[in-house]
């Protein structure tokens, strides 16, 4: 929060790339400097229309839900509809002080093997750079598509890349495709960190400075419709 502060506050630093907001990118919606700060960043860099490849209004009228939120919640970059968060370490981003009562969404601490939703309650699903974090991700894709509307679509993007301590899955194509065995899936796009960030920076006039952060992983992103 401190490295967001020097951002926001400050204009000291930039936040991973995202050059300080000029008087009139501040979004000031709350008497919460965090939550101007998060608004700011989202509209200054909406990064899941590039990563999702989704325009903001996509979900207009729609209840959706982010799985693996965090305490920025990038869901609200996409405007006009429901959002409902889930995440198992929303309870430690509010003792660590992220005010995420005050935002636009529903937040839920839990794990995504056991989503306390109703059958087909929602209308989208989305996660970015979330689903190889999970301890069962076969079970994590059985409760998205339990959630989803028939008809109704996930839209996420994940990361191939060798196994770790704290990113234990080895995605493939065919372990995704499997999962998601209930949905018309398909692959939109698929491209290396460094090609990622690349297009983030081009798009949003970042600062080219984390390309270093990446290096054999590749970022893929799916679409799909319950069938």
């Amino acid at each position: 929060m401190d490295h967001l502060k020097d951002w926001f506050v400050d204009g000291t630093r930039d936040w991973w790339g995202v050059r300080p907001p000029s008087p009139n990118q501040r979004q000031n919606r709350s008497d919460l400097w965090v939550v101007n700060a998060v608004m700011t960043l989202h509209h200054v860099r909406p990064s899941y229309c590039e990563e999702l490849r989704l325009e903001r209004a996509h979900f207009s009228g729609k209840r959706v839900l982010e799985v693996g939120s965090g305490p920025l919640a990038p869901i609200l970059q996409f405007s006009g509809c429901i959002r409902h968060c889930l995440d198992p370490l929303v309870n430690m981003y509010m003792a660590a002080g992220w005010p995420l009562y005050d935002y636009d969404a529903k937040f839920v601490s839990m794990g995504g093997e056991r989503m306390p939703y109703p059958d087909a309650y929602f209308d989208s699903v989305i996660s970015v750079n979330a689903l190889d974090h999970v301890d069962d991700f076969g079970q994590v894709a059985s409760e998205m598509h339990r959630v989803v509307k028939p008809g109704g679509s996930i839209d996420f993007e994940v990361e191939y890349h060798a196994p770790t301590v704290p990113e234990p899955i080895e995605m493939t194509d065919e372990k995704v495709l499997e999962a998601f065995h209930g949905f018309e899936l398909k692959p939109v796009i698929s491209r290396t960190g460094h090609e990622m960030f690349e297009t983030l920076a081009s798009r949003f006039d970042l600062i080219p400075n984390q390309f270093e952060r990446f290096g054999k992983e590749r970022f893929v992103t799916w679409h799909g419709i319950k069938i």
